[in-house]
């Protein structure tokens, strides 16, 4: 029996990702690539290794600030994902920031709900907008996270499961002292 070769490199180079989620209008980009991360059960640069892209990632920011990408990464992330290069380069990304982030804010009532699949929760641009305090949506104060434990979050996934543990202690009524070092 032949054995194979799994570098990943060599799996996508020449075949697209066998799932990968669309991106949604509200979504921000390095959100979206966060899922795509989640869905493989990878960090965000391990995907980015594992597929040979370009993020031009910064480590002081992370993968959820993703800046515009360039073309040859919009390109191979078109053929990855089946997605058109056109329709990865009209996803929003994140408005600039003055300095360096001390914190993330988010909806705590849209955040685990995607009207247009619940089945996908998904990070919103407005979140990232540094001169919004509340949701468009519902009016509600944003709620913050510190930008530290933000950034360290590797996909999607664990930012939600970061979310979910700060949303529980929020109903508690008081932040433990473990739960603090996690805000």
């Amino acid at each position: 029996m032949p054995i194979w070769n799994m570098s990943p490199s060599l799996i996508t180079e020449h075949r697209p990702l066998p799932f990968a989620p669309r991106p949604f209008d509200a979504e921000v980009l390095g959100g979206w690539i966060g899922r795509i991360a989640a869905r493989y059960r990878m960090s965000v640069q391990a995907f980015a290794m594992a597929c040979e892209l370009d993020f031009q990632e910064s480590d002081v920011e992370g993968w959820l600030l993703l800046p515009g990408l360039p073309t040859h990464t919009i390109a191979r992330l078109a053929a990855l994902t089946r997605i058109s290069v056109q329709q990865i380069s009209s996803i929003p990304v994140p408005p600039p920031c003055k300095g360096p982030r001390k914190h993330f804010c988010y909806c705590a009532r849209c955040v685990f709900l995607n009207p247009l699949d619940v089945a996908a929760p998904i990070w919103r641009r407005e979140w990232l907008d540094q001169n919004l305090s509340a949701c468009p949506t519902h009016g509600d104060e944003f709620k913050t996270l510190r930008a530290a434990r933000v950034v360290a979050c590797e996909n999607l996934d664990k930012l939600l499961a970061l979310v979910s543990r700060h949303e529980r202690s929020q109903r508690s009524g008081a932040l433990p002292w473990r739960a603090s070092r996690f805000y």
